[in-house]
């Protein structure tokens, strides 16, 4: 009897990994245990001994490590992201521009927390690219960005919601920096304005897998299926851009 593939994935995955998982262990007649969570902690848990096969973290910082521990065999980009913003929708907020809205100290801020979850490194990059280019704004938004996702605070977020409208309908936050890949479920919600970075400041999030050792020849099926035309249509369907 086969043994279920391990899979670690970042959380942002979850809506987009699911549907596909289940074609491919359909197609393949092959089981596949899943974890999903803020990559950062996954990867920890990975060097720390937890038996996995295949992991997709949300960038290329915790497969290349793990690869560089002699814990991975093989690392490819299979993804990307960038960062859209979501507000409570009222007009103190929604009347400003999206960069005053976020320096505005009536109002909470909130990211994932950095080095835990790569979305909160992200948003930091974000802060450190508004600060190339407003001088003294980047350092204000570091010092009062509250890490309320992925680290030791844990929230039962209700299905259909991210952790950002969570935060911001519970009344914890009043903003929030996350994926765009988010935006099925924040967009046309008439408590939530939702504002998409744009370019130049918007950061490309880089999605990284990692076989791991010793690699079986279904983890890489399953890396394979989602590097694949279908599995680029999974991800492309649930907000990611895909490779090409």
């Amino acid at each position: 009897m086969t043994l279920p593939i391990r899979l670690y994935a970042a959380g942002s995955l979850r809506n987009a990994l699911t549907p596909l998982l289940a074609a491919f262990s359909e197609r393949h007649s092959l089981q596949v245990m899943t974890t999903f969570g803020p990559a950062g902690l996954l990867s920890e848990k990975i060097e720390q001994g937890d038996e996995v096969d295949l992991f997709a973290s949300a960038n290329c910082a915790h497969p290349l490590r793990l690869k560089m521990l002699g814990l991975a065999h093989h690392t490819m980009v299979f993804t990307r992201n960038h960062l859209c913003i979501a507000m409570r929708n009222v007009p103190e907020l929604t009347s400003q521009h999206w960069l005053s809205a976020l320096c505005d100290a009536r109002f909470v801020l909130s990211t994932s927390t950095p080095g835990n979850d790569p979305a909160g490194d992200y948003a930091f990059q974000l802060f450190d690219r508004i600060e190339h280019y407003h001088p003294g704004t980047g350092r204000l938004l570091r010092d009062r960005a509250k890490p309320l996702v992925g680290g030791s605070m844990t929230h039962n977020v209700p299905p259909g919601m991210t952790a950002g409208s969570y935060l911001i309908r519970s009344g914890q936050s009043d903003m929030h920096i996350g994926y765009s890949s988010y935006l099925p479920l924040l967009l046309n919600q008439p408590d939530l304005h939702v504002v998409l970075v744009p370019a130049p400041y918007n950061i490309t999030a880089e999605y990284m897998l990692a076989l791991l050792n010793p690699v079986r020849p279904e983890a890489r099926l399953l890396a394979d299926t989602i590097l694949s035309a279908q599995g680029q249509d999974f991800l492309v369907s649930n907000g990611f851009t895909a490779l090409a």
